[in-house]
């Protein structure tokens, strides 16, 4: 049998035989058809369509959707909405959006097919509301204060093309905004000076814009597109309640041998795309495995770019990650947003992204497991949490390997881990947050449960520099144990009490503050607290010969290799994205040490020039070494409520 392409138009008609000459008109329409070998070839235009494949390709043959080479198709999951209008007052305006504008009627939603009757699981914006009291009444003692008043919807209205603001209370109604009354099912729109049969108004009506309903289908090629306008559900506790499963705007569902390049999504409720499992009732066996996410733009969605969740040789690479969580997701039940957050994440690699500008959010987030993986190469920065933060998991020594990867600028630590054992960081630049009131730190390593033990971590050949430069690490007793630190680069004096051990080893905490200041003058043989001890909580505070001897007393040779660049900075122009490292100087380290972690390649792939003598950090640094570095040569970086050239998808 020979492939096939089918040709998608707007002008088309689902009745023809999809040639160029008789193009069918929605890209359904091509699923519906396309086998194992065909390509389903989509020319410009809007398609406001949920895209359904009922079926894949098989290995060497797989079913491609493509969007026509140089140009914008866009895939929408929105309708144009010109209702009949009803005055509320000084600029407000109200309408019932009909039923039959809601398509997308999946077997797939337990709730229901209109994104304006399903409350988000969760509650946007930092607000504790309904949601939260329901878990409240259920007995969840850590919610305390809760307005039973506050409600989101997964719906969005989007004005002249951009998502104006859902507010829960009617009284909340300014310029801009939305409220869904649930009662009336009319939704009352704040038109400002503006009159709403002038505005191009649009309404989210499906719940997914391309996914299928049957699980673990593979080999399917997704490339090309413009991906926008989602009503779908923020995924709380997904696992386990099936209510509310982890569904991007686009959704592999627990597919195998995926491809998705060069597309453009954005602008959904809450999730990008997800690219593992979906639930914890997921019907297919074993991981969603052998997916590829490459150079695809994940830009301005309400909670996360990029979820995964049970997935095998998953590589994520060369992506653009910015500016999600737009709706401001953040505490207890709102885990599950960022730039990539992946739970169970086994032989995958994440390698070449630029992740920043994650609202209340890490750049990468790995959870629960993440054995035989990489993060490799990726830029990190201005992300509303941590860089990276990993937790959940009980390994020995290097079972994650986290190298050459840019991390600076986010506004709490460069390195956040609690839990979690097994990673080995280096050749990273790490860097804190300039911001004088953020709190981070390059390092934090902490223990806040008991549900994995906190160990084995290794740090070599980075270069840390920042404005406080503090690396942490908790005592290595009760579930805490050893962590490695070697041939590093600090950017501070080594006489500065920049290292800190803390007392989190457990929970709760197994010395109280006095007791453990006793603890750790004795181990060094001090009798009295340096005065810099005062002011701390639950940690000490010690210079480069304390960390030392703190180290070698639990049998643990660290930083005999390593050397300080006091007055080492690095100062970033996010429009020439270039990075300058200032001040670089490198002391010859005086131990004798050699280290299994001195790679020869650097973060732009190139051999370094003379590997024993510049082993530190992601580029080759030291003397007659330029000190500016164009850092992101790929996709480019988007504005707030811009689209790439119309050629970006060649």
């Amino acid at each position: 049998m020979h492939a096939r392409t089918y040709v998608v138009s707007p002008q088309g008609n689902d009745g023809n035989p999809g040639t160029f000459e008789n193009p069918i008109q929605t890209i359904s329409s091509g699923a519906r058809r396309a086998q194992p070998g065909d390509t389903v070839l989509v020319q410009e235009g809007i398609y406001r369509e949920r895209v359904t494949p009922i079926r894949g390709g098989r290995p060497g043959i797989p079913i491609t959707y493509r969007a026509e080479r140089g140009k914008r198709v866009f895939i929408r999951g929105s309708e144009i909405w010109t209702p009949k209008w009803r005055k509320e007052g000084k600029g407000i305006y109200s309408a019932r959006p009909e039923d039959d504008l809601f398509d997308d009627r999946s077997s797939e939603y337990l709730d229901h097919h209109n994104p304006f009757k399903v409350l988000l699981a969760s509650t946007p914006y930092r607000r504790e509301g309904k949601k939260e009291a329901e878990r409240k009444a259920e007995g969840d003692l850590r919610f305390s204060e809760t307005d039973d008043r506050i409600a989101y919807t997964c719906g969005q209205i989007i004005v002249n093309d951009l998502p104006w603001m859902e507010v829960p209370l009617k009284e909340e109604l300014a310029s801009e905004k939305w409220w869904y009354d649930p009662k009336s099912e009319r939704i009352w729109i704040h038109f400002g000076n503006v009159v709403p049969e002038e505005q191009k108004i649009e309404i989210t009506t499906r719940r997914r814009l391309f996914a299928p309903i049957e699980r673990g289908l593979g080999h399917i090629i997704v490339e090309g597109f413009i991906f926008e306008h989602c009503g779908n559900q923020y995924p709380t506790n997904f696992w386990k309640d099936k209510r509310y499963p982890q569904k991007g705007a686009i959704g592999l569902e627990a597919g195998h041998n995926w491809v998705i390049r060069n597309n453009l999504v954005r602008y959904a409720k809450t999730t990008a795309i997800d690219c593992g499992r979906v639930d914890g009732n997921t019907p297919y066996n074993g991981y969603s495995h052998d997916n590829l996410i490459e150079g695809n733009y994940f830009i301005d969605n309400g909670s996360a770019g990029i979820l995964s969740y049970g997935s095998k040789n998953l590589t994520i690479r060369n992506n653009v990650i910015l500016r999600n969580n737009t709706l401001n997701f953040f505490g207890k039940k709102r885990w599950e947003h960022g730039g990539i957050k992946c739970h169970h994440f086994k032989k995958g690699k994440i390698e070449g992204n630029y992740i920043a500008h994650n609202a209340y959010s890490p750049g990468i987030w790995f959870d629960n497991e993440f054995p035989d993986s990489r993060i490799s190469r990726n830029i990190i920065h201005h992300n509303g949490t941590h860089g990276i933060f990993l937790e959940m998991s009980n390994y020995e020594f290097d079972q994650l390997l986290v190298d050459h990867n840019l991390i600076f600028e986010n506004r709490m630590d460069a390195i956040y881990i609690h839990d979690a054992s097994g990673a080995t960081f280096t050749h990273n630049l790490i860097s804190d947050s300039s911001n004088p009131s953020s709190g981070g730190q390059l390092v934090r390593i902490q223990q806040v449960s008991h549900r994995a033990s906190t160990a084995n971590h290794s740090f070599f050949h980075n270069l840390f520099v920042g404005r406080l430069a503090k690396i942490e690490t908790n005592y290595p007793e009760f579930l805490s144990g050893i962590q490695r630190f070697d041939f590093n680069g600090y950017g501070f004096h080594k006489d500065d009490r920049n290292f800190l051990i803390s007392n989190k080893s457990d929970v709760p905490y197994p010395w109280k503050q006095d007791a453990f200041q006793v603890l750790i003058l004795k181990e060094l043989g001090y009798g009295k607290s340096p005065a810099e001890w005062i002011k701390l909580k639950n940690k000490v505070s010690i210079n480069i010969d304390e960390w030392k001897t703190f180290w070698k007393n639990k049998d643990q040779k660290n930083d005999l290799n390593s050397f300080f660049s006091p007055d080492c900075k690095i100062r970033y122009d996010e429009h020439k994205q270039e990075i300058k490292i200032l001040n670089f100087r490198q002391s010859s380290p005086k131990g004798t040490s050699s280290s299994p972690y001195n790679m020869e390649k650097d973060f732009f792939g190139k051999n370094r020039i003379n590997n024993k003598n510049d082993p530190f950090g992601p580029f080759t640094l030291g003397k007659d070494k330029k000190d500016t570095y164009k850092i992101w040569s790929g996709l480019k970086i988007l504005k707030p409520q811009s689209l790439p050239a119309k050629d970006w998808n060649r």
